[in-house]
């Protein structure tokens, strides 16, 4: 039997209403938002919207997953004890496919990312478990990861490029190639994975909409602004010991966490060599940067 019924945790996020919008549009799932009972989102009435717990028992989520296909968990991914939960219960509820909180910006499985950022040990942890419960129940995963979300990371200065104060800073010369997705595309491939439930079963895939270099997205942020942008250049080691000395090794804070993602982010994230690269399974175009970086600028 193909996915109909998907539940959608995080909703309300960066990226949970790109992933909604692309379910709703696919028009072949019945779709229901968990909601936290403390959050304040609100959806319109054709959604509909099932409230669970801010510390939800087991029980509780083997209830309310009971019915349902897959469930697509878009929440922070360094809340892997909610995630390691809702996987449990989705085990024991006869979920079929369960897609965890991978997504961007690197590689969750990347020595570099594993050894710098406590976040992707987060991650990995939630994949072992889903890799755990593959083997010893009939749900199945994937975790699609897709770099920077680059419309996301453009405008709130993740990709280290300053809209307002058309600032940029440059990580080894700025040529190095990084894979990078827009907020509609992820949500798209999420479509995807779910209609072809065979091919992408208990695997990591790897997405882009784009492959690029800061420097080319200087290029066409200087002719489409019409000015000289001021550069700072930094070497990658030099910028990430600064953040060590800043923070004093205590890494996992918010403040660390996103300048580290920003830049492992552009130095290690470019997925075209890797053998679950994925855009032609999934049927994913690329898209054109000039015409993206518009978009985001108009919607700035």
């Amino acid at each position: 039997m193909a996915i109909r019924k998907v539940a959608l945790i995080g909703a309300n996020g960066s990226l949970g209403p790109s992933i909604l919008h692309a379910l709703l549009n696919a028009n072949v799932f019945t779709v229901t938002v968990l909601s936290r009972a403390s959050s304040k989102s609100t959806y319109p009435d054709s959604i509909h919207v099932t409230t669970i717990s801010d510390e939800p028992s087991n029980e509780e989520l083997v209830h309310i997953l009971r019915g349902q296909d897959a469930l697509v968990i878009a929440i922070a991914g360094s809340n892997s004890d909610l995630q390691i939960r809702l996987a449990d219960a989705a085990a024991q509820a006869g979920v079929k496919r369960l897609i965890p909180a991978d997504f961007g910006s690197c590689d969750s499985s990347s020595p570099r990312a594993l050894e710098l950022v406590p976040l992707y040990r987060a991650k990995q942890k939630v994949r072992q478990h889903l890799q755990q419960l593959a083997s010893s129940s009939d749900l199945s995963w994937t975790s699609l990861v897709c770099g920077h979300f680059f419309d996301y990371g453009l405008k709130s200065g993740l990709l280290q490029f300053n809209l307002k104060e058309r600032k940029v800073r440059i990580f080894d010369g700025g040529n190095i190639k990084w894979s990078t997705t827009t907020l509609d595309t992820i949500g798209t491939a999420v479509v995807r994975i779910l209609q072809n439930e065979a091919e992408t079963k208990n695997r990591m895939l790897y997405i882009q909409s784009l492959c690029t270099t800061q420097n080319e997205v200087l290029r066409l942020l200087e002719n489409i602004t019409g000015q000289t942008w001021h550069v700072e250049h930094i070497t990658s080691e030099e910028f990430i010991n600064k953040i060590k000395q800043e923070h004093g090794g205590e890494l996992d804070n918010a403040e660390a966490t996103e300048d580290l993602v920003s830049v492992v982010g552009i130095v290690d994230a470019n997925w075209e060599g890797q053998d679950d690269f994925a855009n032609p399974l999934l049927g994913l175009k690329g898209e054109d940067l000039d015409q993206v970086i518009r978009q985001t600028i108009n919607h700035h």
